[in-house]
């Protein structure tokens, strides 16, 4: 008699958190769709992990305006920089097997090439600043002669070191390890650095040491112009945003710009709760030995460039009256992305849209926090 009472006040309870589970997605999806139609985002997707560990994927709005397709949970928009998230992981592992440490001489790996030591502050940098956009090397990604250089040819298959030329020679801002300045750069060597140590290429040893044992799964490189079930990319051919691309992003769904450039500062496109998952993967040292290496990984920089911190691959953002958050933020021309993870609690927010058009641009973080808060006062 009191097991079958125990096992039936469990049923009610089970039933009762369910039931909130479910009133709480709800509130969550009009809450969305509100927020697609004020900004007037062509879609949205949004992703919340509980407190629990419970994944609650949402989608609003439209993934392919022209051809009537609605936005769904399952539709892979790109990530921009958010792929530096996987980078960091795999150097961490590489640290933890002994095989790099974060304070090596970048030159150990590279210096050998003749272009190196025409890098700014060649000579000092170590992997540690890479990591922390503490290197001193200025961003290739928005030069003009290279802007150019994208546009005139989008299948153009860009080497790693196609893309150093843009910054040779150029004059570091700060002395290394004595400022902040994100850039693309400083990932594309550590992806450099990571196939050489490896003798492997960035995509598979990211498949097999990250991605696959976390069970994230819809990661996609962006080394093809083809990703089925692409979400449409949405900006203003000519516009700052767009970076020289041609509008439509895709064209019967293939990419008519060229995506394969961004590499390790970026590189994937994927669906939205599995950015939500690896972030809660990684934080909570599933990835690497994060027991061994929790010091260094969370060792951050002022970022006041971008309003925060920068760790090893994290921004650190103190949220006004929700404390700190950890994650990274990603644009690609069409698409924005913002994911972090809540350390005190470990839950996870990830949001994305699919347009770079300035007036949406500028509303996207406050839907996010709106969001947030929304979720976090219930």
């Amino acid at each position: 008699m009191k097991r079958h009472f125990l096992f039936s006040l469990l049923f009610v309870f089970t039933s009762i958190l369910h039931l909130s589970y479910a009133q709480s997605d709800q509130a969550i999806q009009a809450a969305l769709d509100s927020i697609q139609k004020a900004a007037e985002y062509p879609g949205v997707v949004f992703t919340y992990i509980d407190t629990e560990g419970d994944v609650h994927a949402f989608a609003s709005g439209m993934a392919d305006k022209e051809n009537d397709v609605s936005m769904t949970i399952n539709h892979k928009l790109h990530g921009g920089s958010t792929g530096k998230t996987v980078v960091s992981a795999v150097v961490m592992q590489l640290v933890g097997e002994g095989k790099l440490s974060l304070d090596d001489k970048v030159s150990k790996y590279l210096g050998s090439n003749d272009w190196y030591s025409r890098l700014a502050n060649a000579e000092d940098i170590t992997v540690r600043h890479l990591l922390q956009h503490s290197s001193g090397i200025i961003r290739y990604e928005f030069k003009e002669e290279f802007l150019n250089d994208l546009a005139a040819d989008p299948s153009r298959i860009w080497k790693p070191e196609e893309l150093l030329t843009y910054v040779l020679d150029d004059e570091p801002p700060f002395a290394v390890g004595e400022g902040f300045t994100y850039s693309d750069t400083n990932y594309i060597l550590l992806g450099m650095i990571i196939e050489k140590i490896t003798n492997n290429t960035f995509y598979e040893e990211a498949e097999e040491r990250v991605l696959k044992p976390l069970g994230i799964n819809s990661f996609t490189p962006t080394n093809t112009t083809f990703i089925p079930n692409m979400a449409q990319g949405y900006y203003t051919e000519g516009s700052e945003y767009a970076l020289g691309f041609k509008a439509p992003f895709l064209v019967d769904g293939k990419a008519q710009n060229n995506m394969q450039f961004e590499w390790t500062g970026g590189g994937y496109v994927y669906e939205n709760a599995d950015y939500a998952r690896l972030l809660k993967s990684i934080y909570e040292g599933d990835a690497f030995d994060m027991e061994a290496l929790e010091e260094e990984f969370f060792d951050y920089a002022d970022a006041e460039e971008i309003g925060g911190m920068y760790g090893l691959g994290i921004i650190k953002y103190e949220f006004p009256g929700l404390g700190t958050f950890i994650g990274h933020s990603g644009f690609f021309p069409g698409y924005n992305t913002a994911g972090f993870y809540h350390p005190d609690t470990g839950e996870v927010f990830t949001m994305q849209i699919n347009s770079t058009n300035e007036a949406q641009l500028q509303r996207f973080f406050g839907s996010y926090l709106g969001l947030v808060r929304m979720i976090m006062s219930e």
